[in-house]
């Protein structure tokens, strides 16, 4: 977060008037705080220290409830959708879709035994994390982090920020006080956030900070739609 916001200064410094004006900003998972420290909502100071507690309180919670992710590459997502429920697990949109969940002692995910294994995948990837984030395995961690945005002022965004939860533009305080508890234990539908944009006349996505990951699911996403406003998304 602290190096993306340092690539946003500098571009701002360095592009001044140059720099495209946003239409929206968006940011995957801890990327959205970063959103938030772009559209003025959070000053920076206020923002390391939610980022860190965040950080902290999930961590807490994924030693409580030991849990890991996966990322499913090439199953349709109604299958995918099917497995999830079957496993009890949770499935995250992104470039390709990510399952969250229950960690057996031998540290390797449940598998369905149901319709999902003749639907097979071309790959399932462990990813390297320490809890099973965006599910209901975090709960502990929306209860910690209440009482500390409870305690932060919220100023209304420059330009609407689209929700990791719902895939819709916020536009005001409450609303994003509210996503930020929300996206602990529910899925990143940025698939859907990238698909609204597009829908909304969106052609130029501009990503700040130290990687292009984002933007490649990004060109993914959007290669079939017409070019249209500029768009800024921050990760």
């Amino acid at each position: 977060m602290a190096v993306s916001i340092a690539c946003l200064r500098a571009a701002q410094e360095i592009g001044g008037k140059n720099l495209p004006a946003p239409s929206f900003m968006a940011g995957h998972s801890l990327g959205e705080y970063t959103a938030l420290a772009a559209a003025n909502v959070l000053d920076f100071s206020t923002t390391v220290f939610l980022a860190k507690e965040r950080g902290r309180l999930m961590y807490e919670a994924g030693m409580k409830t030991p849990g890991s992710m996966m990322a499913i590459i090439g199953l349709d997502e109604a299958i995918l959708a099917e497995v999830c429920k079957e496993t009890n697990t949770v499935d995250c949109q992104y470039q390709q879709s990510r399952t969250a969940g229950h960690q057996r002692r031998d540290g390797k995910h449940r598998q369905s035994r149901g319709n999902g294994q003749s639907q097979r995948a071309a790959r399932a990837l462990p990813l390297q994390v320490s809890g099973a984030f965006h599910s209901p395995l975090m709960q502990p961690a929306v209860d910690g982090m209440t009482q500390i945005l409870a305690k932060v002022t919220f100023k209304d965004p420059i330009v609407p920020i689209i929700a990791n939860v719902t895939a819709q533009p916020l536009t005001s305080g409450s609303q994003i006080r509210e996503e930020l508890l929300k996206q602990l234990c529910s899925s990143v539908q940025w698939q859907r956030s990238v698909e609204y944009m597009v829908g909304q006349g969106v052609g130029k996505f501009i990503e700040i900070g130290p990687a292009e990951s984002a933007c490649r699911a990004d060109q993914r996403i959007s290669r079939e739609s017409e070019m249209g406003t500029s768009g800024m998304r921050t990760l």
